[in-house]
């Protein structure tokens, strides 16, 4: 995916720069202040990092917002808030050319797809940590690079290599240990529509990434209109569930956190490091994201952590990368 970025100074890569300045070492060289925050806050490892960290929050910030709030109306909000934010931020970063928002671009009506896509799984995955344990969602959750192998196998003809197929193996045997807790002859998330609702939203999103790597070819236009399509899935579902209505107060500054960072201009940030850095070695940080999220779950959740659940993330983290590897060395 191709993305357009100025190389100007934004106020969103100050922030970045003010919460990692204590440990950067000065160089001895008389750099200008302002030119060292740019330099450090445009590193594309430091913007994919303040993702992985957004996206770390996922889980508890659900747990948070859902103990007041319906799943309907936080994915509705949420989202909405998304909208204003990625808005907001290709006005920005489109330097006046907005008929990179054009409708007629086959790009950006594949970008829709994605959308509807992101709501269900979103949708799902809420309601998943709604209703089961947090941990064992998160897990269920990172089926996904192994879907993707699979898909891509399926219907784009793409043969797994050896390091995807024991990644699929890897796969597997996470969620069997995962969802078992250990007991291959109990499986489930402790729900009975659990187990199925992750593993539908994992497959939404799979699905949702073969299709943005293969078709949408200008990734800061088709976040935009990957939001509000996902804006309008998630209004008509909180309609047709009548779980539509004004949040409690209380609820606001999570929802706020939850749309504008977490899943708003994080996504504008990944975009921005994986056009300036190495794509393949920044995207294996995304699975640093469930151990953080597990790590968030223990300790300010304590939801209980089964050693079949550190074995399942172990081998859930190692079927990511694998499956990675595979994709990185294939022609």
């Amino acid at each position: 995916m191709s993305c357009r970025t100025p190389s100007g100074h934004h106020g969103f890569f100050r922030v970045l720069w003010l919460s990692c300045r204590n440990f950067y070492m000065p160089s001895p060289d008389p750099v200008p202040p302002t030119r060292r925050a740019t330099s450090i806050a445009g590193n594309p490892m430091v913007l994919a990092l303040a993702c992985i960290v957004a996206w770390s929050l996922i889980a508890p910030v659900s747990k948070l917002v859902l103990a007041s709030v319906s799943f309907y109306n936080m994915l509705f909000i949420s989202n909405l808030f998304s909208c204003l934010a990625v808005g907001a931020a290709f006005v920005v970063l489109c330097g006046g050319n907005f008929r990179r928002l054009s409708v007629r671009l086959r790009s950006n009506r594949v970008a829709m797809l994605c959308g509807v896509l992101d709501g269900l799984f979103y949708l799902c995955l809420y309601h998943g940590y709604h209703i089961s344990n947090g941990v064992a969602v998160l897990i269920a959750q990172y089926s996904w690079p192994v879907m993707i192998v699979a898909i891509s196998a399926l219907f784009f003809g793409v043969r797994p290599s050896l390091w995807q197929a024991l990644g699929l193996a890897c796969g597997v045997a996470a969620m069997t240990v995962t969802l078992s807790r250990g007991d291959i002859g109990h499986i489930g998330l402790g729900h009975p529509t659990a187990l199925g609702l992750v593993l539908l939203g994992a497959l939404c999103f799979a699905v949702l990434s073969v299709l943005s790597r293969h078709y949408v070819k200008d990734a800061l236009a088709g976040t935009v209109w990957l939001f509000v399509a996902s804006t309008g899935i998630s209004a008509l579902a909180g309609w047709q569930a009548g779980g539509l209505g004004m949040p409690p107060r209380a609820a606001l500054p999570g929802l706020v956190l939850n749309g504008v960072a977490i899943n708003g201009l994080s996504y504008v940030l990944w975009i921005i490091a994986l056009a300036r850095g190495n794509a393949v070695r920044i995207s294996a940080l995304v699975f640093l994201t469930p151990v953080l999220s597990t790590l968030w779950l223990a300790l300010f959740f304590h939801e209980p952590f089964l050693p079949a659940y550190a074995l399942g993330l172990a081998l859930a983290l190692l079927a990511g990368l694998l499956c990675l590897r595979g994709r990185r060395e294939a022609p």
